[in-house]
């Protein structure tokens, strides 16, 4: 049985094997500086030991009455020359004196650092555990594989596993997470939590799960599904395939192909249905429209509200139409009428004044048959006027 890790732990973790390597490198990069800046103060030693003898050298030329000896160019060495080589000499050797004494009070600063032997982490067997205190990541932390073709934001949080032997994550908005694969966080404060090739784009929107989602509408989030969109600020899609969420706080529940629309708009299931108005509603069925404002539609499948059915509904059926406000249901006297007709034209009797009769036509009866009413008490009078006679 797997184990599901939170993504609490999952950060807990980064930051204690980051902490650690930084720990680790800022320790090694100090002990790489001490040790530079000691080979430095030596050369610095040497250079100022051998300026110090050439200016030895040239006071004592300069007191000579004339030049006691020959320059490697054989050239005679004057006293402006000897005075000239003498003033740059000694200000070199106060350049490197101020340099030394600079270095020497950096290594005493490095040296009284005590962070460098202090740890917030403590191994425990195999694990490097933290102290109960605050981490601060000004950049980011990366957990897994980083992507080197991701412009990573600040103050960003990804797990990449990889695609391939590749990363693939890329939380490039600022405050942005990236988990899952192949999903991209772009928007600022965006969040992709699992799933992939799913982005978030919108500033704080979100995607949770499923797999070619998008969520681009500011604040607007796609949970689950697959091939979903919410381009609608605060708009919101969860489950299905195919849905869109476009208008301003509209939100799809399920299905396929379904899209609200209009503003506070919504479809709940169902495939191919339309919310295009705003405060309108489709639950359910299939190809239905409810495009006039706070209009509704329950189920059935081609039923439409059009944009003069405002405050309308239609409850079920099939190819209902409403076009005039505060209607309910369609247009169903004509279908009853319909429907009538069809009964006529396919009727064996011919019916007038609450009378039926048949005309030339057979008929079988595959069980018995009980006349009730008045018809029967005609009938028995009628026998009882045919024996009279």
């Amino acid at each position: 049985m797997k184990r599901h890790i939170s993504p609490e732990v999952l950060v807990v973790a980064a930051i204690s094997f980051v902490g650690i390597g930084l720990q680790s490198r800022r320790l090694n990069f100090f002990e790489e500086n001490l040790s530079l800046q000691r080979s430095r103060h030596e050369s610095l030693d040497r250079d100022a030991s051998f300026l110090s003898q050439r200016i030895d050298l040239l006071e004592k030329s300069l007191e000579e009455p004339r030049p006691t000896r020959k320059l490697q160019n054989k050239d005679a060495l004057d006293k402006k020359t000897m005075k000239k080589d003498y003033l740059m000499l000694k200000k070199a050797l106060e350049s490197i004196e101020a340099r030394m004494d600079s270095m020497e009070k950096l290594s005493v600063d490095i040296g009284q650092d005590r962070s460098l032997t202090e740890s917030p982490f403590q191994k425990v067997g195999d694990w490097w555990v933290a102290q109960s205190t605050m981490f601060r990541f000004p950049k980011g932390i990366v957990i897994g594989r980083n992507n080197n073709y991701c412009n990573y934001g600040d103050a960003v949080l990804s797990v990449d596993y990889g695609w391939e032997g590749e990363a693939a994550n890329c939380p490039s908005g600022n405050g942005s997470v990236a988990f899952g694969l192949a999903n991209y966080a772009t928007g600022d404060f965006a969040t992709v939590t699992g799933g992939k090739f799913n982005e978030a784009s919108g500033t704080s929107s979100a995607a949770m799960g499923g797999r070619l989602n998008n969520v681009i509408g500011d604040s607007a989030i796609v949970v689950g599904g697959e091939l979903n969109t919410a381009t609608g600020e605060y708009a919101s899609v969860v489950g299905g395939d195919n849905n869109e969420a476009a208008g301003w706080s509209s939100a799809v529940t399920g299905g396929g192909n379904n899209k609200a629309s209009g503003p506070y708009s919504a479809v709940t299931g169902g495939e191919s249905n339309n919310a295009a108005e705003k405060y309108t509603s489709v639950t359910g069925g299939s190809k239905n429209d409810a495009s006039g404002e706070l209009s509704c539609i329950t189920g059935g499948t081609e039923n439409t509200v059009t944009e003069e059915g405002k405050y309308s509904s239609i409850s079920g059926g099939k190819a209902n139409l409403v076009n005039k406000e505060f209607t309910t249901g369609g247009n169903f006297e004509s279908k009853i009428e319909d429907r009538l007709n069809d009964l006529e034209d396919n009727n064996p009797f011919i019916c007038a004044e609450k009378k039926c009769v048949s005309v030339n036509k057979r008929f079988k009866f595959t069980s018995d048959i009980t006349v009730k009413g008045k018809i029967q008490e005609q009938r028995r009078g009628t026998k009882k006027n045919n024996s009279s006679n």
